[in-house]
């Protein structure tokens, strides 16, 4: 009798998981909640359990999905119920996601600067700590290069002039762009941001190359200084 409730309880999630697979083949997320995303994801990692309540307890204890991606391996594990696979499997989504965007801006052109925000926006997702970028473009303004310059602290990330100046000539590029984060707050230049800028594009004019522009990526918005017209660092 024992077995039988068994078998029937296992019936019960295999036939619950195949339906969640075959409603995402059919519509993608449309319609699913961020615990139905989760415990979707859980189906890979968990291949034994009812992930439902595993879920939503990830779902409440983080804020969002969002928050379940940023969280650190230490907080996904210490949460009952999160194994090393599955904590290894959150941190890899949102790992992969600059990668994607990489592949898929091959060959395109960045000459204008919602372009160049979307550019570097990917390579900031799950930051809690401020990275500074920098992006080389051929002649006719495509991408060739996208690297990470410097990483830091949550609300600083110092970079060396010398490290900048190699990779954009190891790229051969006469025009570059560069970016950084602000992890936890508005995308406003602090009067550092505006410092460096003016350093960085006063070296860079110099040496004939043109910086298209400095892009900060905020929790919530991005901003172009270049678009900011009071802020006259590149005259």
């Amino acid at each position: 009798m024992g077995e039988e409730k068994k078998d029937k309880k296992v019936n019960l999630h295999e036939g619950h998981r195949a339906r969640m697979r075959e409603r995402f083949r059919k519509s993608g997320f449309k319609d699913f909640n961020d615990h139905q995303i989760i415990e979707l994801l859980l189906f890979y990692t968990c291949p034994r359990i009812d992930t439902n309540d595993l879920a939503h307890k990830l779902v409440n204890q983080f804020g969002s999905i969002a928050g379940i991606f940023d969280a650190s391996f230490e907080d996904l594990t210490a949460v009952k119920g999160v194994s090393e696979n599955t904590a290894t499997l959150f941190k890899i989504i949102p790992g992969c996601l600059p990668i994607y965007y990489n592949a898929r801006s091959d060959g395109k052109v960045y000459d204008n600067v919602d372009k160049l925000k979307e550019l570097f926006k990917p390579h900031f997702i799950g930051l809690n700590h401020e990275e500074f970028r920098l992006a080389c473009f051929d002649n006719n303004l495509r991408c060739v290069s996208n690297v990470l310059i410097a990483a830091g602290s949550p609300d600083s990330s110092p970079f060396e002039m010398r490290k900048i100046t190699e990779e954009i000539f190891k790229a051969k590029s006469s025009a570059v762009a560069i970016a950084h984060n602000h992890p936890k707050g508005v995308p406003s230049p602090s009067e550092d941001d505006v410092a460096s800028t003016r350093y960085i594009n006063n070296t860079l004019k110099s040496l004939g190359i043109n910086l298209l522009d400095h892009i900060i990526v905020g929790e919530r918005s991005v901003v172009s200084m270049r678009e900011m017209a009071h802020i006259n660092v590149f005259d």
